[in-house]
């Protein structure tokens, strides 16, 4: 098999220290989903990994792209046995405890969860008070912090294990804060009900629904380019970079079970297959059926491309019908609506 390309791909440890560069919002979304996606093909295929850690993982920091490494533990969910259990800080803590007999998928979810925090906060979830105040980190150390009493760091019900008031912990408490809220929910959730109750882990659909939301609604600083997050809630956002007020683009709306769902139209933005149908066939998913496209002889006029085979039906804010035939743009208006292979979508300002 081909050798990985060390040049492009890096693993945490890297980054951390500055040896490769930082990710982006816009490419740690793109590594936290292919991740993500990786893993849960791994177990719809009934499989388990069995030790998942950062040392298993490199990415390419700029585009997002995922290898996972190492793979000779991996077995049947529940049939298969293995001496290798995982690695301490990234077990499940009944598999620490002794509580169950092998590592399953389930294990796995907790592993996945601790490797996205570290991803994303630079911390593991647990290290807090009680792991400063161990003078001797041992073997029966780390099983009381992960297996035996494990407490979430930001657990907002139990504060026995919050951060110290300590420099080496203040990057983690930075980062969390600026951690988008749909990402923190969910890392609170493995964290506390997750950690009790295995069966309510955050499952890899959750995880991936929530990246690509955070994906569709990136957006890049006019001024200083900076990769920024606009949240539904923001009233004028600034750049978190420089501080400038965001240009917001027009946005699409997208109602799927009485839920919306918004796409940023950036320059460069696309419509994707999952976009109109979330539930339907994967292979099919990131399909591009339309693209924000620019008018050739007006530059100033944006419009919407219909780059599926069979045209779409449009409907102008006063109520004016027009097909979109295939290949054709319709330019942007707010109130817009789309009819798209039978679903809807309305252009919001």
């Amino acid at each position: 098999m081909p050798l990985i390309d060390t040049l492009r791909f890096a693993d945490l440890g890297e980054v951390w220290a500055r040896r490769k560069p930082v990710p982006g919002l816009d490419a740690l979304c793109e590594i936290s989903y292919q991740m993500v996606n990786s893993y849960r093909a791994l177990h719809l295929s009934g499989h388990c990994y069995r030790d998942i850690s950062r040392g298993n993982l490199m990415f390419d920091p700029r585009m997002g792209d995922v290898l996972i490494c190492d793979n000779d533990n991996v077995g049947i969910n529940r049939q298969s046995t293995c001496q290798v259990w995982g690695t301490m800080e990234y077990m499940a803590p009944e598999l620490i405890r002794g509580d169950v007999e092998h590592p399953s998928t389930e294990t796995d979810l907790h592993s996945l969860a601790v490797l996205l925090f570290l991803l994303w906060i630079w911390h593991h979830p647990f290290h807090g008070a009680m792991e400063y105040q161990v003078r001797c980190w041992d073997l029966p150390a780390k099983k009381q912090v992960y297996g035996t009493t494990p407490v979430f760091i930001f657990d907002a019900g139990d504060k026995r294990n919050q951060l110290p008031n300590d420099s080496d912990y203040a990057t983690a408490g930075k980062k969390w804060a600026s951690c988008p809220l749909v990402i923190r929910d969910l890392f609170t959730k493995a964290f506390t009900s997750g950690l009790r109750e295995p069966a309510r882990r955050v499952t890899e659909g959750e995880w991936q629904n929530s990246f690509l939301k955070l994906k569709d609604s990136l957006l890049s600083c006019a001024a200083c380019r900076a990769v920024n997050l606009w949240e539904v809630s923001a009233v004028n956002p600034q750049c978190w970079h420089c501080r400038k007020l965001l240009t917001v683009p027009p946005k699409l709306v997208f109602v799927h079970l009485g839920v919306k769902h918004y796409l940023l139209l950036n320059k460069d933005a696309k419509i994707l297959r999952r976009h109109i149908d979330p539930t339907g066939d994967e292979e099919t998913a990131n399909e591009v059926i339309g693209q924000v496209a620019q008018n050739p002889a007006n530059p100033a006029v944006w419009g919407i491309r219909n780059l599926t085979s069979s045209a779409w039906m449009a409907k102008s804010v006063d109520g004016r019908s027009v097909e979109v035939a295939a290949q054709k743009a319709i330019p942007l208006s707010t109130g817009l609506n789309l009819n798209i292979s039978g679903k809807t979508a309305m252009l919001e300002g």
